[in-house]
């Protein structure tokens, strides 16, 4: 991870991020991961950006657990160092479709990882741009001023169901097949991930989170909170618990990027 110059400046970092896992009350295991890289060299940093990643395994057992995991530190690896064109859209995606051929091989190749699948989802900051890679129900969501906007769309039954306008959001959140994924990496050898892109303002906050989150809190509980408390360790902590309180059924991740100023 890329290190903090804020009390050499004495100004904020370009960008602040901060994250917190956490398997629940519920779950033996914490299947989520997250991970990101903010290049500490300047040039490396200005050519390929920086990364951010939020995966939750599939299925249980310990092989979500190595889905999750893997599926983050390949992608990583792979966008950084890997041999990819050098176009930053393109580099993405090649860099995410071979992170989920390697979920699919492991899947296939080890016994004890049969099956295993993960949501996989990813956001590229690039000098004033934001570029997004995303496969399954784990989300980005933008809160730009006032507004908390979904930036993906759920790849599971339910998010098919409220596009279609059969069910509503509200439904959703309880529905009995919330959990049913229609897409996840590790399903299949060629996989297409959704990709969106957009310009980034200063202030912006990006969040990243595992289905869990929104399992005890709604979109508007969410925003109330991020207003009201701001990112910081101390006000995920804070969060996790208040979920955790209100029953903690599933894994939980969030991970906030906040964009203070721009070029970063």
């Amino acid at each position: 991870m890329g290190g903090s110059n804020s009390e050499k400046t004495g100004r904020p970092d370009p960008v602040e991020v901060h994250g917190f896992t956490d398997k629940g009350s519920i779950r033996p295991n914490n299947e989520d991961y997250f991970g990101y890289y903010i290049p500490p060299d300047a040039g490396l940093k200005e050519r390929w950006g920086s990364l951010f990643a939020v995966a939750d395994g599939v299925g249980g057992s310990a092989a979500g657990e190595v889905a999750s995991a893997e599926a983050v530190n390949v992608l990583l690896q792979e966008y950084y160092f890997g041999d990819h064109t050098e176009k930053v859209p393109e580099r993405l995606k090649n860099a995410f479709r071979h992170t989920a051929l390697h979920i699919y091989d492991l899947s296939i190749s080890h016994a004890s990882n049969r099956n295993m699948k993960c949501t996989l989802t990813t956001l590229l900051l690039k000098q004033n741009r934001f570029f997004i890679s995303h496969v399954g129900d784990s989300k980005i969501l933008l809160l730009r001023g006032d507004d908390l906007i979904q930036l993906t769309k759920d790849h599971n039954l339910v998010g098919k169901l409220v596009r279609l306008g059969l069910i509503t959001p509200e439904d959703a959140r309880n529905h009995p097949n919330r959990n049913i994924l229609l897409k996840s990496i590790g399903e299949g050898p060629l996989l297409l991930p959704d990709f969106y892109s957009g310009n980034v303002k200063a202030g912006d906050l990006f969040c990243l989170i595992t289905d869990g989150i929104l399992e005890h809190a709604t979109s508007d509980e969410l925003k109330s909170f991020l207003l009201d408390k701001g990112p910081s360790e101390e006000a995920l902590t804070e969060l996790i618990a208040e979920l955790n309180r209100r029953g903690g059924f599933d894994n939980m991740t969030i991970v906030t990027v906040k964009v203070n100023r721009i070029p970063f």
